[in-house]
């Protein structure tokens, strides 16, 4: 069984169990929130992925931490039976799983949208009604300011990017302007 396949049959254990006791949302907060202590902590990230550290002084510190976190039962359990399947090395990718199927069922795309100055309110919600429409989901965007652009904006979603920044068309002015000059 590849570890894709494992990270979703584990993320959609998770995600009906959420969704029959009725604490989706919960759960979904709970997996962000670990999922940004994997990403912000190098330690704790090669700690869940170690295969030398004992089995019980993993599920001793993930029992601690889900505690310190105030993780909802639910989750509590999950990691430890991670933990105990051998399984917690995968949290990962089970969270990023559990991610997807929560926002597929919710009709939720992610975007990411950089832009070359802070965009205001107005700015970032026309956006996301054009993304909207293009889509036909509902944009979930993060954004970031990327000064390179010069201006405008790029947004990835999913696998396309929509580029609008003042690069990308100072970039496709100067292609075409060596094309004319070498014709």
């Amino acid at each position: 069984m590849s570890q894709s396949r494992v990270a979703t049959r584990y993320a959609t254990a998770l995600f009906n169990e959420a969704q029959q006791t009725g604490i989706l949302e919960t759960i979904i907060g709970d997996v962000r929130g670990l999922r940004t202590m994997l990403t912000d902590s190098r330690d704790f990230a090669l700690f869940v992925a170690s295969p030398v550290i004992k089995t019980d002084k993993k599920a001793a510190a993930l029992k601690a931490l889900a505690e310190k976190a105030a993780l909802a039962p639910l989750m509590k359990n999950f990691l430890s039976l991670l933990v105990e399947k051998s399984r917690v090395a995968e949290l990962a990718n089970i969270l990023d799983s559990f991610e997807k199927l929560y926002n597929n069922a919710g009709g939720i795309v992610p975007v990411e949208v950089s832009s070359a100055i802070e965009l205001d309110a107005t700015q970032k919600e026309n956006l996301l009604k054009k993304l909207q429409a293009q889509t036909g989901k509902k944009p979930q965007a993060t954004y970031t300011i990327n000064p390179a652009l010069i201006g405008g904006f790029t947004a990835q979603v999913g696998d396309s990017m929509m580029d609008g920044s003042i690069k990308h068309q100072l970039t496709l002015l100067k292609k075409r302007l060596l094309e004319g000059a070498l014709n």
